[in-house]
C-alpha cells in the first residue's frame, strides 16, 4: 500500500483506498516442513468485510486477503520490496 506523506506538515499519511474491482498483488506463501516458497500473485478484489478483502484469484478461486497486505496493481508488492529495500 502506498502512504502520501504531506511535505511540511503535521498532518496525517493517506493511504490508498482499494474498492471493488481494483487489481491487486499480494504474497502468497507454499511449501511447508524445510521449504517454503514467496510467490507474487495478482487478483481482482470482489468483496470487502471490514479489513478483510475477498479476491478472485488468477486461477478463478476466491481467496480471504488483510487489506493491509494488498498492493495496487502497477505499485511494488511486499516481495519485490523486500529485495530492492523499499
Amino acid at each position: 500500500m502506498q502512504v502520501n506523506q504531506p511535505q511540511g506538515g503535521i498532518e496525517e499519511a493517506t493511504t490508498t483506498p482499494l474498492a471493488i474491482g481494483d487489481t491487486v498483488s499480494y504474497v502468497a506463501i507454499s511449501g511447508g516442513g524445510r521449504e517454503y516458497r514467496l510467490i507474487a500473485r495478482i487478483g481482482v478484489i470482489i468483496g470487502i468485510d471490514s479489513n478483510v478483502a475477498t479476491l478472485r484469484a488468477a486461477n478463478g478461486r476466491s481467496i480471504t486477503q488483510p487489506l493491509d497486505k494488498l498492493t495496487p496493481d502497477g505499485q511494488p508488492n511486499a516481495l519485490t520490496r523486500m529485495f530492492i529495500g523499499g
